[in-house]
């Protein structure tokens, strides 16, 4: 090899050299491209040398040129060294000179990549990185594929009964279907229900019976004389206790918390029900006794409109409180699930409707002043789709679109600055009930305020008198 290229390349050294060497008029200007020359070519001879070990490459006459033009173009690398510190402010002088004394098409497309070698670089990387998250991601593609043909090979039947019919979809939850749910084992200290649900019974109390009347929607004709005694609905709370955090290391401490507010529940006859941190159900008045847990409240349904829901609707407490500054009430897992199989068991029981399953939040009211959201415990953030129930947020609660009570800054304060969305829509049909009638919405809310102290005297006494009987 080193015989095929030597002479040529020795020319052709001397016939570059003698082409640009005359545009170095200064002696030291000259005499530093000769050197350079000179020493680049030397350099070129250790390379040819070196590849000459490769006898049978020569053979092929790609590998000759390729060789000789890389030579070539490592020499010319000299020279535009040289004619760059000869014009070093003038790259377009540069490739003028190397144009006039008909240097190779390879030589200048070669001083163009030096000119924007680093250009060039930035260039080059990013090329790489691409190809090689483009290999990784084709080599993934690959492996994925190769193991689902794999998993389809190893379970053929499986495979042919997919092709066969659609599988069924798989929920996280079940559907809560009545039938499904009722009292397995009752003992002394807790009742065990067919889903799961256990409620303990040790802090059971008595209050007074339930006893309450249906309000009818048209707010024209008379309360319902009918006493009801059944439970319509479940009202949903926050205890708004102290809080320890919810670690391992305060297990002795969360449950003596719980303690205190089971008794404090107990002693107050607060709600139906709590759940603790834990997810422990623990029954405290008696499902046929009413709470002291919803207080001024209002609510409806397809049968009528609710009020002073403590003789209607259970109410069942979560351990929990709103964080300092937000509404971002927080449940645990075992709340969540307690939580869900207690709704469950409470529907079954006393064939309660969706429509009924609500938070205290949502129907709490102030009579006073005509407000809505007097205590404020799940106005916002309740998890009624993991408690296999519609959203509430959205339905028009009564008290606005029958009643007009409305809502001040203060309340708006209480609940992150704006109203949920159902607020929105019983605004706007009590408008409407107020145009029909041909009333403002002032002259309307003072009407309906008036007719709300009077439907209230027959409700009040009833509740005296289940409390004194």
């Amino acid at each position: 090899m080193s015989q095929m290229v030597c002479e040529e390349t020795e020319l052709m050294y001397s016939k570059i050299i003698e082409r640009y060497a005359h545009y170095f008029d200064r002696p030291d200007l000259r005499l530093r491209f000769l050197s350079s020359a000179l020493q680049q070519a030397a350099t070129n001879e250790k390379l040819d040398e070196a590849l000459s070990r490769y006898e049978f490459l020569g053979q092929y006459k790609f590998f000759q040129r390729l060789v000789k033009l890389t030579l070539e173009l490592r020499f010319y690398r000299v020279v535009f060294r040289e004619v760059r510190n000869l014009l070093p402010n003038s790259p377009k002088a540069q490739l003028r000179l190397l144009l006039r004394n008909r240097a190779p098409v390879s030589a200048r497309f070669l001083f163009r990549c030096y000119q924007f070698r680093y250009a060039l670089g930035g260039a080059s990387v990013a090329a790489m990185a691409l190809l090689f998250v483009g290999l990784y991601s084709g080599v993934v593609w690959s492996a994925r594929r190769a193991e689902s043909r794999v998993a389809v090979q190893n379970q053929p039947q499986l495979a042919s009964a997919s092709n066969r019919a659609p599988q069924p979809s798989v929920t996280y939850l079940p559907d809560y279907k009545p039938e499904r749910v009722w009292l397995v084992e009752q003992r002394d200290n807790y009742e065990r229900y067919s889903n799961g649900g256990r409620i303990l019974i040790d802090y059971t109390t008595e209050n007074h019976a339930r006893g309450y009347y249906v309000w009818p929607h048209d707010n024209k004709s008379a309360v319902d004389p009918t006493v009801r005694r059944e439970p319509i609905g479940i009202l949903y709370h926050t205890s708004e206790s102290d809080l320890v955090e919810f670690t391992s290391d305060n297990n002795q401490s969360i449950e003596v918390h719980t303690r205190g507010l089971l008794e404090y529940v107990r002693r107050n006859r607060s709600y139906n029900y709590v759940i603790d941190r834990f997810g422990q159900i623990y029954r405290i008045v008696r499902d046929d006794h009413a709470a002291n847990h919803a207080g001024n409240s209002v609510w409806e349904d397809q049968k009528g409109i609710y009020v002073g829901l403590n003789e209607s609707f259970l109410g069942v407490c979560f351990e929990t409180n709103s964080e300092a500054g937000s509404l971002d009430e927080q449940l645990t897992e075992a709340q969540l699930v307690s939580g869900r199989l207690l709704t469950q068991i409470l529907r079954s029981r006393y064939q309660i409707d969706d429509a009924d399953c609500v938070t205290h939040g949502l129907v709490s009211v102030n009579p006073s002043n005509m407000l809505i959201c007097y205590h404020h415990d799940w106005a916002r953030n309740f998890p009624f789709e993991a408690f296999g129930l519609s959203n509430k947020y959205k339905v028009a609660p009564a008290s606005v679109r029958e009643l007009g009570f409305n809502y001040d800054e203060e309340t708006l304060s209480k609940i992150g600055g704006a109203v949920w969305e159902g607020v929105r829509l019983a605004e706007q049909e009590f408008k409407k009930k107020a145009e029909q009638a041909g009333l403002t919405t002032d002259e309307m809310r003072r009407e309906m305020r008036e007719r709300y102290r009077l439907q209230m005297v027959p409700i009040q006494t009833l509740r005296e008198h289940f409390k004194t009987s």
